[in-house]
């Protein structure tokens, strides 16, 4: 272990300054934008990799990467540098950073309320260490009393990731503990941290992996500190700016790539089993099982193929299908779209070792080599295969052709990027890097990113008027841009049930808002009716909701699946937590929008909208679906009612299912029969909710209704909604309509102002008005 003491040659510029350290190795800090500031720590030839794929402040990346110097697409401020005895300190945008030395480290405050105030420091024996003879390097810092850490992408535990240590690296993690297992499947090497009243985030862009300690790591001989290291010899760091976890969240979110916003109907509840396209009689069983949704009057909006289309054996190949199992699978996918089903295809990066396309990819260079020039062979989870190598344009152009003939030309009009956590174990693997090699075991998360890409670019291509969908388990800050993700294979537990839910929020506060879990839990024993009826009911407000499962020792067959109507008995409850989902889906789908845009969170913990209320910190069994909605599933077996605080700052809360009033800043304990879970609307918020629930499309339920949330007494507020036809990009052509809903009421009236951009708002006269009680409610339609 090395510690960087000396600091020489501070040479400041126009954007920042550089400066020399020890061994020749260098520092340099670049106000990139009044909210971002990016620190470099580097040996003399420079970081090991010279482009990024995670920073696209611009929307999107060169599929070869972008250069890590590049400054388009942001507006670098006015710099003010200042050098005393032993210190240097740089003032840019809502930035103010101090440096000093021997040895080196760094304090950083931002600007709020017209002040500055201190955000971190590093540690004081020390901020940068070389490890591992350079090879690795890890940044200390202070750990102050009451700091609190979030992000991390899918990690596991509570939302305050204090006291844990993490380690940043993509695994297969089949049936992982939702509250302790590490790690998991996403590569966020990001953390927002909390302290001395501010927010704001430290993103290291590095695709190797990493570890953040934050807390449980101890030394007499330093004071209590949090570090994160780095596995490979250099350091970028960006710092974003708050003040607050919402403004962290956005800005992260936009930094790393502005979301996709994929059509309306993946935002049903969709299905999918590796049962059903595994057995011997696939395609009548996919068949079946849709005709049985539509008996059995299932909201369902699309199913998703296990990859099991194209097995033979236990041994899957990609972009082939068993003819045996599925003989006709045109008349399979053009039977399900006329009943209104959209279907997605399982898709892996790995072909195994007799694919009858390997000796073609071999042959072209198409895999991850070793350093004899010869493909990886590596295991894979069917048998030895070779992961592709997405950083060859080469193989980009093979999948993209063969996702089109073998997929899309099918009638699958989709494709979900599954098994890419590419676990590269041979230390001389290398990837091509779009020319320039790169070390394949330090940029496995890269590989799920642009396999994403070129599913989403094939997909885009095959329609441009259409928006694209795709579903990726793996990849790094940026898969935003693509589409949607899960936290893979959980397990079917009331334990998961409770920690999934801090999972995606944890996702949503890292860039990764479009999320949800496998309904009933993937692997493991089968629900029991209790349990089954609280998984639907808990993903009926998530953004993704999907029943998926894989439980070889339930049974042999395909009636091992967990479906909707698996019991009976509680079938309608079942559907009552399907048609909850269909009537939030409008707002879902606005949120989505917002999202796309501005990089707000969809689903958000009870703190970032309540910063100011200090119970809203305290870990709950809850959420917030935008800003309006408190969503309060219950997680615990035998419940029939659940307590849930309510935060302070509204003048109130309406519960949904009742209508009952309930004061801000207390608890309230309501009933919670199955199939309705608690849902409390912040007093003054205006909803616009479907108002029919339809099995068939459900996504597209026609009927609109204006729900106002309330309370006794006067007041006045306002509401958005989003509405476009689901499914292209006429949004950018202006057909679409932005609403802006204007509301005030008083004890014996309510005056409802609905304000439109683009389509106009006509189509809201009909809209009928609930939540008003006995008021008298007059509708005004203007724009």
């Amino acid at each position: 272990m090395r510690i960087f003491q000396n600091v020489t040659a501070i040479a400041p510029h126009a954007h920042g300054f550089d400066a020399s350290l020890d061994d020749g190795w260098r520092l340099r800090v670049r106000a990139m934008d009044d909210g971002l500031l990016r620190v470099v720590v580097e040996p003399a030839t420079g970081l090991p990799v010279d482009r990024t794929w995670m920073v696209a402040p611009e929307g999107d990346v060169p599929w070869e990467g972008r250069s890590r110097e590049a400054t388009t697409g942001f507006a670098p401020p006015k710099v003010e540098f200042v050098r005393k005895d032993g210190e240097a300190v740089l003032t840019a945008g809502l930035f103010r950073l101090t440096l000093t030395w021997a040895p080196l480290r760094l304090a950083v405050a931002q600007w709020k309320d017209g002040a500055w105030r201190e955000w971190f420091a590093d540690r004081a024996t020390g901020g940068f260490v070389r490890e591992d003879h350079g090879r690795k390097l890890r940044h200390f810092q202070i750990r102050n009393a009451g700091d609190r850490h979030y992000g991390l992408g899918d990690k596991s535990g509570p939302v305050d990731r204090t006291g844990r240590r993490y380690r940043v690296l993509q695994l297969d993690a089949l049936g992982y503990d939702a509250e302790i297992g590490d790690p998991l499947y996403k590569h966020i090497p990001y953390m927002a941290v909390q302290s001395n009243g501010i927010v704001g985030g430290m993103f290291y862009d590095s695709l190797a992996p990493s570890v953040f300690d934050i807390g449980a790591e101890r030394s007499n001989y330093h004071g209590i500190y949090r570090y994160v290291e780095v596995e490979e010899p250099g350091l970028d760091l960006w710092l974003i700016a708050g003040p607050d976890i919402g403004a962290v969240t956005r800005r992260f979110t936009i930094l790393t790539g502005r979301p996709a916003l994929p059509p309306r109907w993946s935002f049903g509840f969709a299905f999918t089993t590796m049962h059903h396209a595994d057995d011997a009689n696939g395609q009548k069983i996919i068949a079946d099982f849709a005709e049985r949704c539509r008996k059995e009057k299932i909201a369902i909006s699309a199913i998703h193929f296990g990859s099991g289309y194209s097995s033979r054996g236990k041994r899957r190949y990609v972009f082939t299908w068993n003819k045996d199992k599925f003989p006709d699978p045109k008349a399979l996918l053009a039977k399900l779209r006329e009943m209104g089903l959209p279907t997605v295809a399982n898709l892996k990066p790995v072909l195994i070792d007799d694919h009858p396309d390997y000796a073609e990819v071999a042959k072209a260079g198409g895999f991850i080599k070793a350093s004899d020039g010869k493909p990886v062979v590596e295991q894979f989870w069917d048998g030895m295969g070779s992961y592709l190598d997405f950083t060859n344009a080469e193989t980009v152009g093979w999948w993209q052709r063969r996702f089109e003939k073998q997929v899309l030309d099918y009638g699958f009009v989709s494709g979900w990027n599954d098994n890419n956590e590419y676990e590269v174990g041979r230390e001389d693997s290398i990837a091509t890097g779009f020319g320039k090699p790169l070390d394949a075991t330090s940029i496995r998360p890269l590989h799920a990113l642009l396999m994403t890409r070129a599913t989403f670019d094939a997909t885009q291509s095959r329609d441009p008027d259409l928006r694209p969908f795709t579903i990726t388990r793996a990849g790094p800050a940026g898969i935003q841009r693509y589409g949607e993700t899960w936290t893979g294979d959980n397990s079917t537990s009331w334990h998961t049930l409770k920690w999934n839910l801090r999972n995606a929020l944890s996702l949503a506060l890292s860039g990764q808002s479009n999320v949800g879990h496998d309904i009933g839990g993937f692997t493991g024993p089968r629900p029991n009716p209790e349990l089954l009826c609280r998984f639907v009911e808990m993903m009926a407000l998530h953004p993704r909701a999907v029943m998926n499962s894989w439980k070889p020792d339930v049974a042999p067959d395909w009636t091992a699946a967990t479906v909707p109507w698996l019991y009976p008995e509680i079938l309608p409850q079942i559907r009552a937590a399907l048609d909850l989902r269909t009537t939030f889906l409008p707002v879902i789908y606005t949120l989505a929008h917002e999202y796309h845009a501005t990089g707000e969170a969809m689903i958000r913990p009870l703190f970032q909208e309540f910063p100011d209320d200090d119970a809203a910190y305290a870990d709950q069994d809850a959420m917030m679906l935008g800003s309006d909605i408190l969503f309060s599933p219950v997680v615990t077996e035998g419940a029939t009612t659940k307590t849930q605080y309510l935060p302070k700052g509204p003048a109130g809360w309406i519960e949904y299912r009742t209508g009952k009033f309930h004061a801000s800043g207390t608890h309230a304990t309501v009933e919670a029969p199955w199939g309705h879970p608690p849902i409390f609307i912040r007093v003054g918020a205006a909803l616009v909710l479907a108002a029919s629930t339809p099995d068939m499309k459900p996504h597209d339920a026609p009927a609109r209704r204006l729900y106002l949330a309330l309370p006794p007494g006067s007041g006045k507020s306002t509401g958005r909604h989003f509405e476009d036809d689901g499914i292209t990009w006429g949004l950018r052509r202006g057909a679409a309509m932005d609403l802006t809903i204007a509301i005030e009421w008083t004890a014996t009236a309510v005056a409802v102002r609905l304000t439109a951009k683009g389509w106009t708002a006509g189509q809201a006269s009909d809209w009928r008005v609930d939540g008003a009680g006995d008021r008298k409610v007059t509708l005004t339609i203007g724009g």
